[in-house]
């Protein structure tokens, strides 16, 4: 287990980039290939797909890659496609790359209307049993069923 004077010389001999004199320019060596090939559509605006993939072979970027992500940054909405007779041309929606996706105004919905519900007809109390005894008992839950047992049971007694 080290000391505390060797963590402490090692932590005096550190250096930090504080001066500013060593600043690295970003280059396609140094960025991710999505930032790469972002840079490629946003130099090249109005570009085919075809001449996109050539200019990101140059640059190092495989042509399966870019000609699937000329697909994502379409559908991420960081690069807009445009159609042009049975071509599609691509430029790019801001000047620097963002991760992730670009909210899209989303049309507004009507608001739903209430449905009216239909009001049941009021039954009279008078209202004559127009169905036979067994097609009703066939119509009728068991639930119901009991109920009606039960009011029976209680009109004529057991």
């Amino acid at each position: 287990m080290p000391d505390l004077r060797s963590e402490l010389q090692k932590l005096a001999d550190l250096k930090f980039d504080d001066d500013g004199d060593t600043m690295t320019e970003p280059t396609a060596s140094n960025l991710g290939v999505s930032e790469t090939f972002f840079n490629i559509i946003r130099d090249n605006p109005g570009s085919t797909r075809a001449a996109l993939v050539a200019l990101a072979l140059k640059a190092g970027i495989k042509e399966s890659s870019s000609s699937s992500l000329v697909v994502q940054f379409v559908r991420r909405g960081i690069v807009k496609a445009q159609k042009n007779g049975s071509v599609s041309t691509y430029t790019a929606v801001g000047n620097s790359y963002t991760k992730g996706y670009i909210p899209k105004d989303k049309p507004k919905k009507a608001k739903p209307v209430a449905k009216a519900t239909p009001k049941p007809t009021p039954v009279s109390d008078n209202a004559k049993l127009t169905t036979s005894v067994p097609q009703l008992l066939d119509t009728l839950s068991i639930v119901q069923a009991r109920e009606l047992y039960d009011a029976l049971k209680k009109i004529f007694g057991a």
